[in-house]
């Protein structure tokens, strides 16, 4: 069944390069249109009339390589998007609500839209924008990580990252059926999730960054000082930052339980994503081809990605799980060192659940609202 799919932008992952030119290969009806200020891409593309899928190290959904030749190349989304089945957006977290304002209008009632990120709430902080353009009827997908990512030179993508069984959802919840049936043709596997509540506490870097960053910011600072790269989930990973990680863990199954979602081990996480045999998670992550890969990293790296997760992670995690009840007091408190460390105030410019549009809701409530799409009177 040939498929269409608009695949817009493509962020430093290559994460719309590779969706495009992957689906292309297998025979469905691509139209990849990039960021207007991606223009080096588009161009390349164009030049080499689609994209060249190099074998990846893990067979892609389509199970080919080779010339996938998308049949839009624009900079104009409404052209890629009208009369798509699904529509994938290949955004920076930090950018969806801005880039998304433009998308909007476009998109039609009875569209999938998978929003490519690491979590980070994409489909409650779309849903107002939707309602307000009367695009209720649009079903927002949602994983936990990105499904791939490549490295590109040029129009010629090769594959380093092929994610299986990556955690997803669906708002409403009450919609997944009509989103599961177009995620196989983007993702190796896909593990479907209660609600976008689940997928949001299973985001891997709310789980893994934060023991990590926060015991290594000294070899960071040195690193930086002397103008050499860090290995951050490398020498970064020690025995106490595993356990560090695993005390961060042990605040996630109480407050997964008060939103009626069940409960996955940080271990059994990394396992599953990322290959790593040990029984803890500092072994785990030694232990993980996916982590050893890596390799070097900026030395301020650090920073990007705590200004990303206190925020957009920690801060809604925190506030869902005192708004029933529960103390998180390593999330909390990480969140004010964060803060302390970059000079920013996540509690003010972060997800709060008024930007989401959970503030004032039970924990019923809000079970209510992600399952089905409608708010609360």
């Amino acid at each position: 069944m040939t498929v269409a799919i608009a695949v817009i932008g493509n962020t430093g992952m290559n994460i719309g390069a590779t969706m495009a030119g992957d689906l292309a290969l297998g025979g469905h009806d691509v139209r990849f249109a990039p960021w207007p200020d991606q223009a080096e891409c588009l161009e390349a593309v164009r030049a080499a009339g689609g994209i060249t899928l190099m074998p990846p190290s893990a067979p892609s959904p389509s199970a080919r390589s080779g010339l996938g030749t998308p049949r839009i190349l624009t900079d104009d989304p409404a052209e890629a998007i009208a009369g798509a089945d699904l529509v994938v957006m290949d955004v920076e977290p930090a950018e969806l609500e801005e880039r998304a304002a433009g998308l909007i209008p476009h998109l039609e009632n009875g569209q999938v839209l998978f929003v490519s990120t690491y979590g980070y709430w994409p489909a409650l902080r779309l849903a107002p924008a939707l309602r307000a353009a009367d695009k209720a009827g649009v079903t927002v997908a949602e994983g936990t990580a990105p499904p791939i990512a490549a490295v590109r030179t040029g129009a010629e993508v090769t594959p380093r990252v092929i994610r299986s069984e990556i955690p997803v959802a669906a708002f409403p919840a009450n919609r997944a059926p009509d989103a599961m049936r177009f995620l196989p043709l983007i993702m190796a596997s896909a593990d479907l999730r209660r609600s976008v509540i689940e997928t949001n506490f299973e985001n891997i870097n709310l789980m893994v960054h934060p023991a990590m960053a926060l015991l290594n910011v000294g070899y960071f600072d040195r690193a930086e000082a002397k103008g050499e790269p860090i290995s951050f989930y490398g020498t970064g990973n020690t025995v106490h930052a595993g356990r560090l990680a695993e005390a961060f863990d042990a605040e996630r199954p109480a407050v997964c339980d008060a939103f009626s979602v069940r409960y996955r081990p940080l271990l059994e996480h990394i396992q599953r994503l990322y290959g790593g045999p040990g029984g803890t998670v500092y072994d785990a992550v030694k232990d993980s081809p996916f982590y050893r890969n890596i390799g070097s990293l900026p030395a301020d790296i650090w920073r990007s990605w705590m200004a990303l997760d206190a925020p957009l992670a920690q801060v809604p995690f925190v506030q869902l799980a005192e708004s029933a009840g529960l103390r998180v007091p390593l999330n909390r408190g990480y969140v004010h060192m964060v803060d302390a460390l970059l000079g920013s105030d996540s509690w003010q410019d972060g997800l709060t659940l008024e930007r989401l549009g959970l503030a004032g809701l039970s924990p019923e409530g809000i079970r209510a609202y992600v399952e089905t799409g409608v708010p609360a009177a």
